[in-house]
């Protein structure tokens, strides 16, 4: 075989495997963050809010990830349980929009609340919690891995 049938057979390959791979990736899933993000963008100053309220507590929440029990614990402040606490935590999936789940707060008396993850895909998940008290919103978030 001449060099020329070399080089064209070469050159048919690359373009053979370009194409492979533009077609592949173009029926990969892609999820946005966010379905609203240019929405959550521009008001962001007010989570920015909720975060330094968060992180102004002389005592902040407590948060334990079990992963034997596949479940996590949340410990509200005791001055928040007397003024009540609604809110809700929101595991969300990086990878996969369709697997995030929404959990309401309802801590009981001594300000605890146990969520069980035993439907959830192994993988990283990002917990976010948000919640009301006394008036004032409050946001944290923790990232866990099934």
């Amino acid at each position: 075989m001449s060099w020329g049938w070399k080089i064209v057979v070469l050159y048919t390959a690359f373009v053979v495997m370009t194409l492979t791979m533009v077609f592949y990736f173009m029926r990969q899933k892609v999820d946005l963050v966010a379905d609203d993000y240019y929405k959550q963008e521009i008001e962001y100053q007010s989570q920015i809010n909720k975060i330094t309220n968060a992180r102004s507590l002389r005592e902040p929440i407590g948060f334990t990830f079990s992963p034997k029990d596949r479940n996590i614990q949340l410990k509200f402040p005791e001055s928040h349980i007397t003024q009540g606490i609604q809110g809700e935590v929101y595991l969300y999936r990086p990878s996969d929009a369709d697997q995030d789940k929404n959990f309401d707060i309802h801590p009981d008396e001594n300000g605890k609340q146990v969520i069980a993850l035993g439907s959830l895909r192994k993988g990283m998940w990002r917990v976010k919690i948000y919640w009301i008290s006394a008036g004032r919103e409050y946001y944290d978030e923790k990232i866990i891995t099934l």
